[in-house]
């Protein structure tokens, strides 16, 4: 075996074991936002208010980079914990520059999203559970909140969007002014 395959083989290794490592932490895989999911989101047509769009837990960027095309006058703050999804987010950032996309390999629990206009999440249902409580301290009035496939508890949805795909995914729109 050569070296550069000795090199290669032991990157595989690592990243795997890294993605396994922040699996099993986080509670979630680093999961890209499937194609037809990503277009139905893409079409939702919203009037933000000013402020940054949020992505927690961005993967692989695969949402990420699009909004930052869909809405050139934002900031657009990705989060994610994940080493490897982070380090290919930032390698397709350098290759590919949106000048309002920030990458940050930060746990969004402990980030203020009080500047918040638009939060757009992928998780797992503890993990809604937990943001529900973080949204009702932080989101100013007037944002909007796009939750991919699982609902946040004890909030109505302004519109379900189903998406045409073999696992019928919907798409929680919300928007922070109905609650309390």
């Amino acid at each position: 075996m050569s070296l550069f395959v000795a090199v290669l083989f032991m990157l595989a290794v690592v990243s795997a074991f890294s993605i396994i490592f922040w699996t099993l932490k986080n509670g979630i895989s680093p999961m890209p936002t499937a194609t037809k999911v990503k277009s139905e989101l893409l079409k939702i047509e919203l009037t933000l208010i000013p402020g940054p769009i949020y992505e927690l837990g961005s993967g692989w960027g695969t949402l990420t980079f699009a909004l930052a095309k869909k809405y050139p006058s934002h900031q657009v703050v990705a989060y994610e914990t994940s080493l490897i999804p982070y380090l290919y987010c930032i390698l397709k950032q350098y290759f590919y520059p949106q000048p309002n996309l920030h990458f940050h390999r930060l746990d969004f629990f402990h980030e203020s999203l009080k500047e918040a206009s638009l939060v757009i999440c992928y998780l797992y249902p503890e993990a809604m559970q937990l943001l529900k409580d973080k949204f009702n301290e932080e989101l100013p009035s007037g944002c909007f909140v796009i939750s991919n496939t699982f609902a946040i508890n004890e909030w109505h949805p302004l519109k379900a969007y189903p998406v045409d795909d073999m696992y019928h995914t919907k798409l929680y729109l919300y928007r922070y002014e109905q609650f309390p």
